[in-house]
């Protein structure tokens, strides 16, 4: 699966700077990133403008990710200053309580300090994974499915889904899942995450 965001050492490594130098440019405006807890997250489509912008070769990955911006087939927000953009959207997610997280599919895109120290991860560390790997499917259709049939027909079936978070430890922890969607993005849905 295509990421949809990078990390600061992911960039620094491909144009060959240190990577408090790519905070520095984050920082100063020279490219964009969204802060993620205390580090930064950097769109795929800045990375491929970085990249172009001094003649560096595209990662295995970000190719086909370019030939999907550039034929129009739907991604990422391409400027994310505008009202509404997908990063304004996923910072949303800062904003609840309880722990929660957005996932495209089954990708995740961005998650909350409190389920950050529920699995025991890092921000960071769980954006660009799959969502199975923190969340430990317990029934017979898939949370992806749940939270797509919930997005699409909000008053039918089950209004909550019970699985496992597992943790940095190897432990599970029991919780309930319920889902919601993101001003209209497409394969997009959120999920807030409730303890037994």
């Amino acid at each position: 699966m295509e990421k949809a965001f990078f990390s600061t050492p992911e960039l620094a490594e491909w144009v060959g700077v240190f990577h408090t130098t790519v905070r520095r440019w984050i920082e100063q405006g020279r490219i964009k990133g969204v802060r993620v807890g205390r580090n930064y997250k950097i769109p795929a489509e800045e990375v491929i403008r970085v990249l172009d912008h001094h003649d560096i070769p595209l990662p295995e990955g970000l190719t086909s990710y370019k030939a999907k911006l550039t034929t129009g087939v739907e991604g990422p927000s391409h400027d994310s200053r505008q009202p509404g953009s997908i990063l304004q959207k996923l910072l949303v997610v800062e904003d609840i309580e309880d722990p929660a997280l957005v996932c495209r599919r089954a990708s995740i895109l961005g998650v909350n300090q409190a389920f950050a120290d529920l699995a025991g991860y890092s921000q960071t560390d769980l954006i660009g994974v799959d969502i199975t790997e923190v969340i430990q499917e317990s029934r017979r259709e898939s949370l992806v499915d749940f939270a797509q049939r919930c997005l699409e027909q909000p008053r039918k079936g089950s209004l909550h889904y019970t699985a496992h978070v597992k943790t940095d430890r190897g432990r599970r922890k029991k919780v309930r899942i319920t889902a919601g969607s993101l001003d209209h993005m497409k394969g997009v849905f959120l999920l807030i995450i409730r303890q037994y």
